[in-house]
């Protein structure tokens, strides 16, 4: 960490990437601010040490750090930006001037500038995707490579700084804030590809007779070659949602997606698994999501 670094930090968003974010700073020796609609998130956040203090409002910081939901509440496989849109406005009215606006949690392509046009400018704003996998947390965790996109270089350079010299956390660099947007949603549709592609081949191997495990063991010992396991379904968080970000931003500038094809196969899938009796393994209460980096 710099030791000459001085600024407040507000985390907005304790669930488990906002917690993780402030968890991270806390160790490294920076004092963290949080705020989340939820009163438990808070509670658990300060029982833990991670944040010093709950925010009651957004004046008078240095770094807001965005890590909410962009999911509709009562379905997290839908993308949902009114609450985000809101929070935005409200740090635009009581924010401090000349502070970063980091947007962390996942968002669809253009929304970088769209917060640059309701703060006016009055704050720089970049868009930093995290990037965490909590069954490797030490390797993939906070502090692994990630992406940064700005729309003007004052925003760059002050990200620059506040994550690359004080977070030491590794940088790669994209012409474009919209880059940066796409590059989170593009790898979580890519791994939903993958995951479809492995249940398809499970429903054809069960119609053949044919050992999928056997089948899918074989193929990858081939170096460059990795067939999913196949669990319930694609769930989770992030590669429903993200995958439906793409596909807006595709807009039909193609006549057929190949994602829309994995979101109907992956349906497919899952009324399969309910008309045969599922393996042991499928039992378990695991989730793709759990399984997978986001």
């Amino acid at each position: 960490m710099d030791e000459s670094f001085n600024g407040k930090i507000l985390i907005i968003g304790l669930g488990e990437i906002g917690y993780n974010c402030a968890e991270y700073l806390t160790k490294i020796g920076l004092k963290v601010d949080g705020i989340d609609i939820s009163e438990a998130a808070i509670k658990r956040a300060l029982d833990a040490g991670i944040i010093s203090s709950a925010a009651k409002n957004f004046s008078d910081y240095d770094y807001y750090i965005i890590c909410i939901s962009t999911h509709q509440p009562e379905n997290q496989f839908e993308p949902y930006l009114d609450s985000f849109h809101q929070l935005i406005e409200t740090i635009a009215r009581e924010g401090k001037p000349n502070s970063l606006i980091s947007v962390e949690s996942t968002i669809p392509f253009g929304t970088t500038q769209k917060i640059l046009e309701i703060t006016k400018h009055k704050m720089h704003v970049v868009h930093f995707p995290h990037r965490y996998y909590r069954l490797e947390k030490q390797d993939h965790g906070v502090n692994q490579k990630r992406v940064l996109g700005a729309p003007h270089e004052c925003c760059k350079k002050i990200a620059e700084s506040f994550y690359g010299k004080v977070q030491r956390i590794p940088i790669y660099h994209v012409h474009s804030a919209e880059v940066a947007e796409l590059s989170k949603i593009v790898e979580n549709s890519y791994i939903y590809l993958q995951i479809a592609f492995a249940e398809e081949l499970k429903i054809v191997c069960d119609s053949k007779n044919v050992d999928f495990d056997e089948l899918r063991e074989a193929c990858n010992t081939k170096w460059n070659i990795n067939i999913f396991e196949n669990h319930k379904g694609i769930g989770g968080h992030c590669l429903p949602k993200d995958t439906k970000m793409v596909l807006a931003f595709e807009n039909k500038a193609v006549s057929k997606s190949l994602l829309e094809t994995a979101m109907i196969v992956d349906m497919q899938y899952r009324a399969h698994i309910m008309e045969k009796p599922m393996a042991p393994e499928l039992k378990e209460n695991r989730n793709i999501h759990a399984k997978t980096p986001n």
